[in-house]
């Protein structure tokens, strides 16, 4: 199979899903019992929060004077914002702890191809890239040896993609065209902490499956899937030709989604 360049699948999408992180210690319900590790849920009462699971450290029965106990995050959720407010909920959703404000979230990268067609991650079209994997190795050379060794160490990534600076067809109703717009700068020219983004670069153009699917027309399967952050970005324009950012990236973590061979059909 020979693979050939097809840049007009390549999508840089945003995230923005935020999800609880770390540990609180909260004072349970009198006449409430929990096991242990027990798992609960989050009951929003003020935002938008959503899905996070938390669990106990240690077991409480219903008349322990000692109501104070440590929880621990175990599956973060989403759309948390610091000072929204919740309660804990067990299994037969009973309110398990007062209400209290959160004060500590992390936005999340994708763990995979399916979350960003599910949750609708808004998409930038980009026109050209290019992708450096960095491979470190340690040296293990002992005394006496006659020759060095070395051993694998991390790998990192970076590379270059030029977008197409425009308003994607996710919202295209008066205001929120302008939204999509000043979303698109905050991300390349933010003015606070960089967010982390998701590049999604194709390198041909297989199809697999209907476009509903991931691997299918919605998101071609042979592509570099990953995290990064826009280390730089410049802004071009000529007259009457199309916008483009030249931009730098960072791959943060590992690969999510990378080249094979499956089956494929080629265009």
């Amino acid at each position: 199979m020979i693979y050939t360049g097809n840049n007009g699948r390549i999508y840089l999408a945003r995230s923005v899903t935020s999800g609880l992180q770390g540990t609180f210690t909260l004072n349970v319900t009198e006449g409430i019992a929990l096991g242990d590790q027990e798992q609960l849920s989050l009951r929003t009462i003020a935002g938008d929060g959503k899905n996070a699971k938390v669990k106990t450290s240690s077991p409480i029965s219903k008349t322990n004077p000692s109501r104070s106990r440590v929880f621990t995050v175990v599956s973060p959720g989403s759309n948390y914002q610091v000072g929204d407010r919740v309660r804990l909920v067990n299994s037969k959703n009973n309110d398990v702890t007062g209400t209290f404000a959160i004060s500590a979230t992390a936005t999340r990268g994708v763990d995979s191809e399916r979350e960003i067609l599910d949750d609708k991650y808004r998409i930038a079209k980009i026109r050209s890239w290019s992708l450096t994997s960095n491979s470190e190795v340690v040296e293990t050379t002992s005394l006496g040896d006659t020759t060095k060794t070395f051993s694998p160490s991390v790998t990192s990534g970076e590379g270059n993609a030029t977008l197409m600076f425009y308003e994607d067809d996710l919202s295209n109703k008066k205001l929120d065209r302008q939204k999509d717009t000043f979303e698109l700068v905050d991300l390349l020219f933010p003015q606070g902490t960089p967010p982390r983004v998701i590049m999604n670069l194709a390198i041909d153009g297989s199809t697999d499956g209907p476009a509903s699917d991931v691997g299918g027309n919605a998101l071609w399967k042979n592509n570099f899937l990953f995290n990064a952050y826009i280390t730089s970005a410049s802004l071009g324009v000529n007259y009457g030709e199309v916008v483009t950012i030249d931009t730098s990236f960072t791959v943060d973590g590992s690969w999510l989604d990378r080249p094979r061979v499956a089956g494929k059909v080629l265009l």
